[in-house]
């Protein structure tokens, strides 16, 4: 196995110290490989990163937020996806509107329009209907009126390690900023395994609790698809998607929903057709950053031998007890 990364680490310097609380929220702190701190504010058991709170949560109180989430009445044709970070929000957010409109035309705005983490109680009252909302909150901090009445849902998966790179590469092109990563990719999957797969919020838990929530509620409208097998056979897995929303469709408009959803074109329409605000708010030179290569397997390109052997291992205790079945190649 061969891998991209050679370059050593820019040198740590002294460590900053860190309040044990952040606005009255217990902190933690995890590492790097290179003992860089990141500190993370707990609620419900779940991590939020203080940079992603300040910059990017209404009001940059998460509580109140996460309450007004919780909170939100559901309406008669919404539909929720949820996804765990880079795996796929953008591609299933944008063929889920194309199909509800029946034309392959891609929706001027970006996802992060009908993002829960990002909207105030009256942005969110304020979208027409039909709704396509999107999130990465897990499971237990979905809006409740929505779950009770049981609004379709669609669950995106992705492999772990493809997730991991994905992530690697997000943080790395925000540059200097308070959520930016300034490691090398060996240093950042320490912190990946803490942040990413322990015990508070980490991507095992997030795609299992999903995997309970729809063994305990059969007859709930949930969709899961796996990242892999959207990619491998797009037509087949869009055709599931229009199935379960209910709506019409031909075999041309599949086809055309395919073509202008390829990777690619997603990632030229983002960077022609649609207003991106969040990479001029976050990215320091204002290039894109939520589009990089969209593949599967790309992780054998920054995973050592030893490393994937480590993850491998790891991967079987987390997904201890679940059914779910994770390609890493195609």
């Amino acid at each position: 196995m061969t891998t991209k990364e050679n370059e050593s680490s820019s040198e740590c310097g002294g460590h900053p110290s860190y309040p044990k609380e952040f606005n009255g929220l217990p902190v933690e702190i995890d590492y790097d490989g290179a003992g860089r701190p990141f500190p993370s504010v707990i609620v419900d058991d779940q991590k939020f990163s203080p940079g992603i709170i300040n910059h990017m949560i209404p009001g940059g109180n998460i509580v109140e937020h996460l309450e007004t989430i919780r909170n939100i009445i559901a309406r008669d044709d919404d539909v929720l996806i949820c996804t765990y970070p880079k795996s796929g929000t953008h591609w299933i957010w944008e063929i889920v509107s194309m199909l509800r409109k029946g034309k392959a035309e891609y929706d001027p705005r970006i996802k992060e329009t009908t993002m829960l983490e990002f909207l105030t109680k009256e942005q969110i009252e304020g979208l027409e209907s039909p709704r396509i909302l999107n999130t990465h909150f897990p499971l237990r901090m979905l809006p409740k009126d929505l779950l009770d009445k049981k609004r379709k849902l669609i669950h995106v998966m992705r492999n772990p390690k493809d997730v991991a790179v994905s992530t690697y590469h997000h943080f790395k092109a925000m540059g200097t900023g308070d959520n930016a990563y300034l490691g090398t990719f060996s240093e950042y999957l320490s912190l990946f395994y803490a942040l990413e797969v322990g015990e508070k919020g980490g991507w095992n838990k997030y795609v299992t609790d999903f995997e309970k929530f729809a063994k305990d509620n059969p007859d709930y409208p949930i969709l899961s698809l796996y990242f892999e097998d959207m990619k491998q056979d797009p037509k087949r897995e869009i055709t599931k998607v229009a199935k379960f929303l209910d709506v019409p469709y031909t075999a041309e408009l599949i086809t055309a929903v395919a073509e202008r959803c390829d990777f690619e074109n997603l990632k030229k329409a983002n960077q022609e057709i649609k207003d991106d605000f969040i990479t001029r708010k976050v990215a320091p030179d204002g290039k894109q950053f939520m589009y990089r290569k969209g593949t599967v397997g790309d992780w054998k390109n920054w995973f050592t031998v030893a490393q994937n052997e480590l993850f491998d291992e790891s991967f079987e205790r987390w997904m201890s007890g679940s059914e779910l079945k994770f390609k890493f190649v195609l």
